[in-house]
């Protein structure tokens, strides 16, 4: 009972006022109003209150008044009658009270004046009489009164004289539209602004550019009339304060300058949009915009021929990047890319190539005869290339969707090598991936994979209502959910449908891989090729793993319901009648099952293929054998798969059934360019392969030939150490634990080895002197496995230089014996008494053999004598007193008993000497044996086997 009561009172109240009428003010002023310009009564009805109804539409529709709620005041007023003879004044309208709306059409006139002598504000007022009278607001009317009027807009006017407007006059606008019928006429606008007027919208018509001083306008435009007074465009130099600049003109043929006073704002103008669309004079010089720092959007649609300089882009200095820049229509040589959000650039016949990737940026550049390539990168982007020279592969996911309005439009007129848009191939190559996600408070479908079609419209769902499809991606990611004003779910399974594709429209039945498992209902195998039936498969193959009998079955192709996959040598794998253990993974989710498989299909008991119109069955494998490499498949119903490089660079064979290259013995890579190192058997110790080359990059310690296996030998250190009568040589460094035929030598001469380990070897060397090893630069090699280390033979001596070692006794040697024949040594005393002997005889030439021999042997006791004794010596330079004195009284009686058989031994040697006159050691035999270029590790031995008298070198 109550809430009828209620909806009584409701009704009631609202009938009260919908029959209530205009007040009386109101009824009155419309009254006068619509009387003026038609026949009231022959237009309006009468309502209950015997009153014309004029808050309801006329009845031939000719006028309308819109009424307030109440129907008590008159809110808005459009005038449609064409009626000449009424003219118009202001105080036809000044008598309503609220009226905020004033629509004028047709061929009504105007009172001189009517603009401004409306005493009441009018938010919104728009005419499209063509009375000049609506404007011509001569200085002397109302004292220039300004026009009480938000939004101010009057189209479609006919000018006949020149009219001057004020800027004074406009103060209370702030949205301004003047548009005229051009003419021979001209309408000056006059800045004659003291204090600083804003602007939302600024519209006109006009014969000149006005100075912009104390404005700020945030879009001013312009349309340019054809006797426009070019001298005006100074006034650009005003605009300082115009954030966007709309320049147009009355007739698309016109041409005009461009607006160069722009580029000379001041630094922080706030010019930030400007479009230009008539067509542009030719410029004296390339146009400089860096004054214009804060300009994002440049658009000029119509340039026209004439811009450019001797056939180049005009502008000089732009910025780094614009949100828009449009130059179309134009004439220039070369394309020059701007980094640009937005770029258009189509029809100015210009050469050159275009960009290889525009990431998301919208491109229109048709139109030219730009060269070029486009790949997999621009399936996700806007663009518009066409009528230009493109080649190359045109990329899969626009040739599967061809058909579409949208894709022929924007790629038609190119040169691409592997599309012919009249013999369009089937798509075969559509990658679909579904994925469900609980969200709130919708759920959600992923649609991913490839191919999918670059505009919303590339793709449709049947069977479910009310499902949104957002693009996230383009030809790569679609998003599905429900909308926001329906219930329920967002479904886990859909029927998609691509309506443009090549062999027509095709439907996929699609599930959430992360909701379903993958479910197998039967086995066939033709050969080497499996054919699965079941459901919640995927149509991605890349996302499809089959395991039979752990083996990897490669995938060919799959989709919801079926998934061909090939087994190379299924035979060797495969028994008849095995069971079988299988293994099928999609994404994230996977099934194991046990099976028999059908048959070998090589009897009558297996389905022969028709081949698909590609091939021939053979009845032996059970299988196709297709024509070319172009198909594949038991039934060669799929597309072959080139390889990376299909003569796989000269090494291996293109097997076109997996897509991949068989590569010859030590080849690898997807091409088969690389080459293994070591025969296959790769790199040893910590070594890289060189895939370029077949050698391994190798540290310092190993040879590259050997895969890094054998060592390469090194030296860090070289000790000599004297072990009793022999020297004993330490090399350390690295030498590993491979030394096939591992020799030292020494200046040439064999170091003979005594032990050998990774870091340390140990060989007899050479018995030099060390003071002639220090002196020299002797060469120290090391070889072992092929590989020969050089290096200069200088060890650090372990017990110190011992320069009197045995050695050949040079003039170095008798040097040294006669220097230590000072320290009152009797035996180097006999040394030297012996050696004057001897010298004295090979100067007269009376030496003889036996002598020779005696005196050598002498000589040898002599120098073994004195090394002992030189040792001692060595150790007792300070003089010692008692030594001294020891000498003198014990070896100084052996001393001269040693002078006196030297003498007895020189008579004898002459007598001897006389009496042997056949000797063969001659003087000049002895030369020449002196001249032999023998080192003296061989005159060493030779003196060990006296094959070489040390009486006759001392001549």
């Amino acid at each position: 009972m109550k809430n009828r009561e209620i909806f009584l009172i409701f009704f009631l109240f609202i009938s009260f006022k919908l029959n209530q009428t205009l007040i009386q003010s109101e009824y009155e002023c419309t009254f006068n109003l619509l009387s003026k310009i038609g026949n009231v009564a022959l237009e309006y009805t009468i309502d209950s209150n015997n009153r014309y109804d004029f808050c309801n539409l006329n009845k031939d529709d000719r006028h309308e008044a819109l009424c307030d709620y109440g129907g008590d005041f008159l809110l808005g007023l459009s005038l449609y009658r064409n009626n000449k003879s009424t003219i118009l004044s202001a105080s036809d309208f000044n008598c309503f009270s609220s009226i905020n709306t004033i629509m004028i059409y047709y061929g009504y006139k105007f009172e001189k004046g009517f603009l401004v002598g409306l005493s009441n504000t009018i938010p919104f007022f728009l005419s499209y009489s063509t009375d000049q009278s609506l404007i011509d607001l001569d200085n002397n009317i109302d004292n220039r009164k300004s026009i009480l009027i938000d939004s101010l807009t009057i189209n479609k006017l006919i000018i006949k004289k020149d009219i001057n407007i004020y800027f004074s006059r406009l103060i209370n606008i702030n949205y301004l539209e003047i548009e005229c019928i051009p003419s021979k006429y001209q309408i000056n606008y006059i800045n004659d602004l003291i204090n600083i007027k804003n602007f939302i919208d600024f519209k006109i018509t006009s014969n000149n550019i006005p100075s912009m001083n104390n404005l700020n306008i945030l879009s001013l435009f312009i349309t340019l009339l054809p006797n426009f007074n070019l001298e005006s465009f100074f006034n650009f130099s005003t605009f300082n304060n115009i954030k966007e600049l709309y320049l147009y003109p009355s007739n698309q043929l016109d041409i005009f300058p461009f607006p160069l006073p722009l580029c000379d704002l001041v630094f922080n103008n706030s010019l930030e949009i400007l479009e230009i669309k008539y067509q542009i004079d030719k410029p004296m010089d390339f146009i400089d915009l860096s004054g214009l720092g804060n300009l994002t959007t440049i658009e000029m649609p119509n340039v026209g021929f004439l811009f450019n300089v001797d056939g180049e882009f005009p502008f000089i200095n732009m910025n780094p990047h614009y949100s828009v820049f449009t130059f179309s229509n134009g004439r220039i040589n070369n394309f020059n890319f701007i980094n640009s959000s937005v770029l258009t650039m189509e029809n100015n016949g210009m050469s050159g190539t275009i960009p290889t990737d525009i990431g998301h940026m919208y491109f229109n550049v048709k139109g030219n005869q730009l060269a070029g390539e486009i790949d997999e990168s621009w399936c996700g982007s806007i663009f518009d290339i066409s009528d230009n020279l493109i080649s190359g592969e045109l990329p899969s996911c626009f040739k599967c969707h061809y058909l579409q309005p949208e894709v022929q439009s924007t790629l038609s007129g190119n040169r691409f090598k592997n599309f012919d848009p009249n013999n369009l191939e089937p798509c075969l190559d559509i990658e679909l991936n579904l994925f469900y996600t609980q969200s709130t408070p919708r759920s959600i479908l992923y649609l991913y994979g490839k191919n999918l079609g670059p505009f919303q419209s590339s793709l449709r769902i049947r069977d479910v209502e009310n499902i949104g499809v957002m693009p996230i991606d383009p030809c790569n990611i679609f998003m599905f959910r429900k909308q926001y004003w329906v219930s329920g779910s967002t479904p886990k399974s859909i029927n998609l449908t691509f309506p443009f594709l090549p062999q027509g429209p095709k439907t996929f039945e699609i599930s959430a891989y992360n909701e379903f498992l993958p479910q197998v209902n039967n086995i066939i195998r033709y050969s080497d090729y499996f054919i699965i039936s079941g459901k919640y498969f995927a149509y991605n193959q890349s996302v499809t793993n089959v395991l039979i009998s752990n083996h990897s079955c490669i995938v060919l192709s799959s989709n919801f319901n079926e998934i061909q996959c090939y087994l190379l040598n299924s035979n060797e794998i495969i028994k008849s009648n095995q069971n079988i253990t299988s293994f099928i993974q999609v994404m994230n989710v996977s099934s194991t099952f046990n099976f028999i498989v059908n048959q070998a299909c090589n009897d009558n008991n297996c389905p022969i293929a028709n081949c698909n119109k590609y091939g021939q069955y053979n009845l032996e494998s059970g299988v196709c054998d297709c024509y070319s490499n172009e198909w594949r498949g038991y039934n060669c119903e799929l597309k072959s798969l080139n390889c990376s490089n299909n003569d796989c660079s000269g090494n291996g064979n293109c097997n076109h059934i997996i897509g991949k290259c068989e590569c010859n013995k030590n080849r690898i890579f997807s091409d088969c360019s690389g080459i293994l190192c070591n025969d296959g058997n790769g790199c040893f110790n910590g070594g890289n392969c060189n895939f370029q080359t077949g050698i391994c990059n190798c540290s310092s310690k190993w040879t590259e030939s050997s895969g890094c296996i054998t060592p390469k030998q090194s030296i860090d250190s070289q000790q000599l150490e004297k072990k009793g009568n022999y020297q004993l040589l330490t090399l350390q460094g690295w030498f590993g634990n491979i030394h096939n035929y591992l020799t030292i030598l020494i200046d040439g001469k064999i170091c003979d080895i005594t032990s050998s380990d990774n870091q340390t070897i140990q060989c007899i060397p050479p018995n030099y002197n060390c003071s002639f090893i220090m002196s020299s630069s002797l060469k120290l090699s090391v070889s072992q496995n092929n590989f020969i280390w050089n290096g200069i033979y200088n060890p650090i001596f372990i017990n110190g230089c011992n320069s009197n070692s045995n050695s050949n006794s040079n003039s170095n040697s008798n040097s040294n014996s006669d220097s230590n024949s000072n320290n009152s040594n009797s035996n180097n005393n006999s040394d030297s008494n012996n050696n004057n002997n001897n010298n004295n005889n090979n100067n007269n030439n009376n030496n003889n053999n036996n002598n020779n021999n005696n005196n050598n042997n002498n000589n040898n006791y002599n120098n073994n004598s004195y090394s002992s004794n030189n040792s001692s010596l060595s150790s007792n330079r300070n003089g010692d007193e008692r030594n001294e004195n020891s000498f003198k009284f014990v070896f100084l009686p052996i001393l001269l008993s040693l002078i006196l058989l030297v003498a007895f031994g020189i008579v004898f040697f002459k007598k001897f000497f006389a009496n042997n006159n056949n000797n063969y050691c001659k003087l000049n035999n002895i030369e020449t044996k002196m001249e032999t270029k023998e080192d003296e590790y061989d005159q060493l031995n030779k003196f060990s086997n006296n094959v070489i008298k040390l009486n006759d070198l001392k001549g």
